[in-house]
């Protein structure tokens, strides 16, 4: 890879001081240096959304791109390489969900005993970051070490129906499912279908983030469209689909076939 490039996904927000830490310590030890700030706006301790920003962020990037990843954030550390780049996180369930059989190798980041680890980003994940860009090995890490198997619940099969899980909130209130287009053509198989969201049903697929409905109720312009990343996404033309009717991550809808 020609130009190093680090990204940051946290729950720092943009208040504090944190990300300017982190960036001046990569910034003054990694010649050319890139940093792209995924996210710092990530629910606190929030494993599961955290886990599809960095399915749908990062699996992009070059080889050879190291990933800090701070939410939830508890020892033991890990380097974890997949797809050819470098993923600094922990075993909190994240790099189970997120990489799956994309993993390559897991080494657990070697911490002297004594050190403070009350901001690991900076304190650990950083100096990896570091070591990885002057061409360090894995060997050079840690030893090998196993995660704990944990797989992302994207949905159930009830009978004949499915019942589908949110995954992901975004900031205009449309949520991100756990279903991708390609399953749902597969399932669906041409048939007719009836989503439901709390008391609201939707019975057709847009290809954008309008529909025929043009009702002044909002409850009325519930869609279900196909997100960027390829996932199902149900959004309300100029409204939010989390505040009217109160959906939160990990809650479920239900999809029915006639």
């Amino acid at each position: 890879m020609g130009t190093p490039i680090v990204t940051l996904t946290t729950d720092w927000g943009d208040a504090g001081f944190f990300a300017g830490m982190v960036k001046g310590l990569l910034y003054s030890h990694i010649e050319g240096l890139q940093v792209v700030d995924i996210t710092h706006s990530m629910e606190p301790y929030n494993v599961m959304t955290a886990t599809f920003v960095v399915r749908q962020a990062c699996l992009g990037f070059p080889a050879g791109t190291v990933h800090i990843i701070d939410v939830a954030t508890r020892q033991p550390l890990l380097c974890v390489k997949a797809r050819g780049q470098y993923f600094l996180c922990c075993d909190n369930g994240l790099p189970s969900m997120a990489f799956g059989n994309d993993i390559e190798d897991v080494r657990m980041i070697a911490v002297k005993s004594n050190s403070f680890l009350n901001f690991a980003a900076y304190s650990v994940f950083a100096r990896v970051a570091v070591m990885l860009s002057r061409g360090a090995s894995m060997d050079d890490i840690g030893e090998p070490t196993q995660l704990a198997p944990r797989t992302m619940q994207n949905y159930v099969i009830q009978g004949d129906n499915y019942r589908i899980y949110v995954h992901y909130i975004d900031r205009y209130g449309n949520a991100y499912l756990g279903m991708c287009y390609r399953e749902f053509e597969e399932i669906r198989q041409g048939r007719q279908f009836v989503l439901s969201v709390r008391d609201l049903e939707v019975t057709e697929l847009t290809t954008g983030y309008y529909s025929q409905h043009t009702s002044s109720d909002p409850r009325h312009r519930l869609h279900l469209t196909v997100s960027a990343t390829g996932m199902l996404e149900l959004a309300i033309k100029e409204g939010s689909l989390a505040q009217l009717v109160g959906l939160r991550v990990s809650e479920s809808v239900l999809l029915r076939f006639r």
